[in-house]
């Protein structure tokens, strides 16, 4: 199973989730079952934050909604950061599938606490800044 982010929100910004470089392409299976990109740095994520501060445009009375968004990014960034390792490469069937629920849990979380903050953000954008937020999402991470 290859975990490509499927809503890494607004462009890839909620930092982090399970994606697989091209790369990565040429591993084995195994490998990319559970290929995880390095988890974000603080200096990632505040880049990123800035990156869709400025794509959306984002004015002085959205401020409140977009840093609560931008807290959340930073709080899963960090929770990403616990991220259990991937199983050794004599690891089982049965381990590897562990390990994936795992992340997938994580990732869930993720998204769960994104959600509300995006909602209360994408209510105060403008038809425009809705246009680029959707673009964005549909684009995926760093594009």
């Amino acid at each position: 199973m290859i975990r490509i982010p499927h809503i890494v929100a607004v462009g890839g910004l909620v930092c982090g989730s399970l994606i697989v470089a091209g790369s990565d392409l040429a591993a084995s299976p195994t490998q990319l079952m559970l290929a995880q990109a390095p988890p974000p740095s603080a200096q990632n994520v505040e880049a990123n934050i800035a990156g869709l501060r400025q794509r959306l445009q984002i004015t002085p009375a959205q401020e409140g909604q977009f840093n609560a968004l931008a807290n959340v990014m930073r709080q899963n960034a960090r929770a990403e950061t616990t991220s259990p390792q991937p199983p050794g490469a004599n690891a089982s069937a049965v381990d590897y599938l562990r390990a994936e629920i795992q992340y997938d849990e994580i990732e869930l979380a993720d998204l769960k606490r994104f959600l509300p903050a995006l909602e209360a953000l994408y209510a105060t954008l403008s038809p425009a800044q809705r246009q680029t937020a959707d673009a964005m999402l549909r684009e995926g991470p760093g594009r």
